[in-house]
């Protein structure tokens, strides 16, 4: 097996893994937002000989460079939800795997797959040929509401794992009770902005923060997105998604806890967000990973947002659980600066 990294291993961000044995695959194509370099590190002739392109989940550090891929020749067939799908620019060689299954044959290559408990279509995929076997998480969180399907009972010459949290000890109860804490006496002094992005882990903080007697609302972006999910319950259980919807409210005695579809503050709505909380003594609350040179970043950095970060992914304690009750020959761990 050849196998090289196009980006991802020792940097949060770029994610992209490409393999070639009987058959040539890519699994993922990311962009690294704040590099002078921001696309995956393989050349015009590796991404042209890629005959499937395996996209884990929509997030812009694993799909961002879609656009960059074809426009340097890739021609091959993209494999993945079909709610990744509907994120792409348009392309006519597509291949959506089945909800009611979890195994496909794409034709001298068969991939079993799950859901990775990241975010809406985010999935776990185990690719073989007739001369390999490879595993990639994805973002992978078996502590979100999301719903994940664990994996357990593999055997793989090569895993890569998602391991975000590095070495760090994430207790996620702890820091759930950190995020309720700061939230608790931050709408006692003004009203307090999260940044999320619009598929992840807001369902998840919206729970974790209802309890609290203040106002909650959700911009426009991300009441349509659980409207959306609205009797799905294919990702997001039906009960939690109901539940996000009935917690938003405009009574209380606190001020406003106020979720918005813009992790990274990219946008002048963002960004005007943020600033009319501060201005009102409020806070900006970021759960998330900050990219450089980011609005978000940048008031982390001048000290006026407050990180707390949320588990949406996996550590490395998690990870030795994973591998405890899998058989992987080799492993890489991915979406992490420390490991």
């Amino acid at each position: 097996m050849k196998f090289l990294i196009g980006g991802g291993v020792h940097e949060h961000g770029r994610n992209c893994f490409f393999v070639q044995t009987d058959k040539t695959y890519i699994v993922d194509c990311g962009v690294m937002r704040g590099d002078e370099h921001p696309y995956p590190r393989l050349t015009e002739e590796e991404i042209r000989a890629a005959e499937f392109l395996f996209l884990t989940h929509m997030h812009e550090d694993h799909i961002g460079a879609f656009s960059w891929l074809l426009e340097c020749g890739f021609r091959g067939t993209v494999v993945a939800a079909q709610e990744t799908l509907a994120a792409l620019p348009p392309y006519e060689k597509t291949f959506a795997l089945p909800d009611d299954k979890m195994t496909a044959d794409l034709g001298g290559l068969s991939v079993d797959y799950g859901r990775s408990g990241h975010c809406v279509g985010a999935l776990w995929y185990h690719i073989r040929t007739a001369e390999s076997s490879a595993l990639f998480s994805g973002d992978y969180s078996e502590h979100s509401r999301f719903c994940v399907d664990k994996i357990e009972g593999r055997t793989a010459e090569l895993a890569v794992l998602d391991c975000a949290f590095g070495h760090a000890k994430y207790d996620a109860k702890v820091q759930a009770e950190r995020i309720r804490a700061f939230a608790e006496e931050a709408v006692t002094r003004g009203p307090l902005l999260l940044p999320v992005p619009k598929n992840g882990r807001a369902a998840d903080l919206v729970m974790l923060l209802s309890g609290l007697d203040c106002p909650i609302s959700l911009d426009k972006k991300l009441t349509a997105f659980f409207e959306g999910q609205r009797g799905n319950g294919r990702w997001l259980p039906v009960n939690v998604t109901d539940a996000v919807l009935t917690r938003v409210r405009r009574g209380g005695t606190g001020h406003e806890i106020a979720f918005l579809a813009d992790a990274q503050l990219a946008t002048e709505q963002g960004r005007a967000a943020a600033r009319e909380a501060l201005e009102r003594g409020g806070s900006v609350l970021l759960t998330g990973h900050t990219d450089e040179g980011s609005e978000a970043e940048r008031l982390l950095l001048e000290g006026r947002a407050r990180a707390i970060p949320f588990n949406a992914h996996s550590c490395m304690e998690d990870d030795e659980a994973l591998l405890a009750r899998n058989n992987f020959a080799r492993v890489v761990f991915n979406h992490s600066k420390d490991v």
